[in-house]
């Protein structure tokens, strides 16, 4: 496992080097947000497996946690948490459930442990209680590799993402117009405090930017607000923490949901990208946004309802 420090393996032949986009790994995938695919993969690391499952938190982002689905033997699976020990040394945690009535279930996983290398790459493994079936054979178990770099993941858009924050907060200090809403549940949380914020931001959701202070003024958890530049020609929406720039690659689709009381209490809500807010069933809040909204040119409303289960 000497080469982890710099990439992955999917197969002996082929070898990644860490920053790769998965979409340069998966060139069919489609979707825009998480994205993994499994496939075929009988080696890696010296271990038999089944397949490799690459994972990352958009296409266009870089692969951050490779899967191995490790190969069932006829040896038992714990024979295969010896050879990580003598590589690697003691894991950094492990977690036992041997004894528990489900330990002989495939569906149960009887040992995890984590490792860091030298280097700072987490590896993980997790054994079942008996053989899984996939659709790729039997598997004893899974491996987990991971890049563990987050800042150095998601550099390579940091200074597009502070000069988005930078135009925001120049359209800020003379908005054109400003429109405030105020729901009965909190909004999307804060994630001031997070200690790796920029990067998550950057890797998952780069159209969530910083709310300027004049706008996150009064808005508390649970208000919102929709303003525009001075000229009128950009849109933005607002909670205390995160703010998007209306009409962007992400932020085109508005969704609308009105789901009914049936088990649960029901609830209204707006979600673009990766913002959102909710409110009670029929909120005259979130039905007063999405007017607000419609006026804003080249979104797209697309509103669902159903029944809270």
């Amino acid at each position: 496992m000497d080469d982890t420090a710099t990439g992955f393996r999917l197969g002996k032949a082929s070898f990644f080097p860490w920053g790769t986009r998965f979409d340069s790994v998966v060139s069919d995938f489609e979707g825009t947000g998480y994205a993994s695919r499994q496939m075929p993969c009988d080696e890696a690391y010296g271990f038999a497996t089944r397949s490799a499952e690459p994972s990352a938190p958009r296409p266009d982002r870089p692969v951050l946690t490779v899967t191995y689905e490790l190969a069932a033997t006829a040896s038992p699976a714990r024979d295969l948490f010896a050879p990580l020990v003598m590589r690697l040394g003691a894991p950094h945690t492990i977690q036992r459930d041997e004894l528990s009535p489900y330990a002989s279930s495939p569906d149960h996983v009887v040992l995890h442990a984590t490792w860091r290398t030298a280097d700072g790459i987490p590896i993980g493994l997790s054994l079942f209680g008996a053989a899984r079936t996939s659709r790729f054979g039997d598997s004893a178990g899974l491996l987990y590799l991971s890049w563990g770099n987050l800042e150095a993941a998601a550099a390579p858009w940091i200074d597009e993402w502070q000069a988005a924050n930078a135009a925001v907060a120049q359209a800020a200090q003379s908005p054109g117009s400003i429109a405030r809403f105020s729901v009965g549940y909190d909004v999307r949380a804060s994630d001031a405090h997070e200690p790796f914020r920029i990067a998550n931001r950057c890797l998952n959701s780069p159209e969530l930017l910083d709310t300027p202070h004049s706008i996150a003024h009064g808005l508390g958890e649970r208000g919102f607000a929709l303003w525009s530049d001075a000229a009128g020609t950009r849109w933005y929406l607002s909670t205390s923490a995160c703010t998007i720039v209306l009409g962007g690659p992400d932020t085109t689709r508005v969704r609308v949901a009105s789901v009914e009381p049936a088990r649960g209490g029901g609830f209204s809500s707006i979600d673009i990208g990766g913002w959102w807010a909710r409110d009670a069933w029929k909120s005259r809040a979130i039905e007063e946004a999405v007017h607000a909204l419609e006026r804003v040119p080249g979104l797209t409303i697309e509103r669902s309802s159903g029944h809270d289960v």
